[in-house]
């Protein structure tokens, strides 16, 4: 499901994908929560999360951003 609002846009995620043996719980109390001017909050994997959740998923594209993404670690 994509999302939109000013300055940001993406997909959102849910637990209902077969994330395999990881708890997606736990990336929510780690999340990034950011707000627009109107109050609207928006919760962000961190880098760490974001690779192990592309990962657990296992498909071929999840596995090629999942390297994609590593390149961004500091």
């Amino acid at each position: 499901m994509g999302y939109q609002v000013m300055g940001a846009s993406g997909y959102l995620c849910t637990p209902d994908l077969p994330w395999g043996d990881m708890d997606v719980a736990s990336c929510l109390v780690r999340a990034v929560n950011a707000h627009d001017p109107a109050g609207f909050a928006i919760l962000y994997a961190d880098l760490d999360d974001l690779i192990l959740m592309r990962r657990s998923l296992g498909r071929p594209k999840d596995h090629r951003r999942a390297n994609e993404l590593e390149v961004l670690r500091p």
